[in-house]
C-alpha cells in the first residue's frame, strides 16, 4: 500500500511548512465500507491535516485530474491553480518528496502576486 507508506512523508512536510501558510490535506479513495479502517490509520499516524473520503465513482475524479494511479501529490499555488502533479505514471520518472519540497520552497520564495 504505497499511499500508507508515503503518508508519514506528507505529515513531515506539514510539520515543516504549515506555519508558513501551506495547507496540506489527504484524500482517501478507499471504498466507503473501509472508512473505519481509514480513520483508524489516520488516528494511529496522529494526522493533524484535513482528510477527505471520496465516495464518488472513480471515473468522476480519475478523469477530472487525469489520474492513472495513486499515490499522487497535487500542488496548488496561492491563486488556487494547479502548479504541478507529482505521480508515478512514468516508471522512468518517479517523484520523491524531496521533489515536492523543492517546489514548495520555490513557491514560498516567489513574491506573492
Amino acid at each position: 500500500m504505497p499511499c500508507r507508506e508515503e503518508f508519514p512523508k506528507l505529515l513531515e512536510l506539514d510539520g515543516k511548512y504549515a506555519s508558513l501558510g501551506v495547507t496540506f490535506m489527504s484524500v482517501s479513495v478507499d471504498e466507503s465500507d473501509q472508512k473505519d479502517n481509514t480513520l483508524k490509520f489516520l488516528q494511529q499516524k496522529q494526522s493533524t491535516i484535513s482528510n477527505y473520503l471520496i465516495d464518488d465513482k472513480p471515473e468522476a475524479w480519475w478523469d477530472l485530474w487525469d489520474i492513472k494511479g495513486i499515490p499522487i501529490v497535487l500542488v496548488f499555488g496561492r491563486d488556487g491553480q494547479l502548479v504541478r502533479k507529482f505521480d508515478n505514471d512514468d516508471p522512468d520518472n518517479q517523484f520523491t518528496y524531496e521533489d515536492v519540497e523543492k517546489l514548495l520552497k520555490e513557491l514560498l520564495e516567489a513574491p506573492a502576486s
